[in-house]
């Protein structure tokens, strides 16, 4: 007949199931509740998170409408304030910061397209680009405007890195290539104008004209 023989790792382990045993016995109803108030705690963090991002993806969904309807009204240029505050932190407000500097500067308010281009934040996707090289060949315009060419080309060389759409890639590097033409630097000029043939061979014809 075999007999059990205790072992002192067979005490440690009765003692340890016992010591388990006390403290479930002890605290079960309390670790009960715990892990009941923990579920609670994370479904409602997951359904607070769920209902702001429906809210947040509703409000620029409206921002963008609202977007579009100032845009394509009359009064579009005053309506750019009215998107700006009442959808800030949305994609559409932050277009509208670099449109309502863009008009400040056709108006000839360099201080306020200064301010308003401030409140531009770069943004993200190949839409953003093309709007970030936009915004930083605004600020090239504005230095041309203060007969800051250093700067103007500066700047107008970061809107050509920002993308690599065809329209803002010829457009700023064109500018880039007037100001080293006003700063006296033609054979960067026509390495910018070279370049454009390069990337777009369809822009040939049109930079004809200025490739010596």
């Amino acid at each position: 007949m075999a007999h059990n023989v205790k072992t002192p790792e067979t005490d440690i382990m009765v003692e340890t199931k016992g010591k388990l045993e006390l403290f479930f016995d002890k605290h079960g109803n309390k670790l009960l509740w715990l892990i009941i108030i923990v579920g609670i705690a994370v479904s409602g963090y997951f359904i607070v998170k769920n209902y702001i991002d429906s809210r947040s993806e509703a409000n620029e969904q409206s921002a963008s409408i609202a977007m579009a309807n100032e845009l394509n009204g009359a009064d579009s240029v005053e309506g750019y304030a009215k998107v700006q505050e009442e959808y800030e932190g949305t994609a559409a407000a932050n277009t509208a910061n670099f449109l309502a500097a863009a008009a400040a500067l056709e108006a000839g308010d360099i201080a306020k397209a200064e301010a308003e281009l401030a409140k531009y934040e770069m943004a993200e996707g190949a839409a953003g680009e093309m709007i970030n090289a936009m915004a930083l060949g605004l600020k090239g315009d504005i230095a041309v405007e203060k007969n800051e060419l250093q700067a103007a080309a500066e700047h107008f060389a970061k809107a050509v890195a920002a993308s690599d759409d065809e329209h803002t890639f010829a457009t700023y590097s064109k500018k880039l290539a007037l100001v080293y033409e006003a700063m006296g630097d033609n054979a960067k000029a026509q390495e910018c104008y070279k370049e454009i043939v390069k990337k777009y061979p369809a822009q040939e014809r049109a930079m004809a004209k200025f490739i010596r």
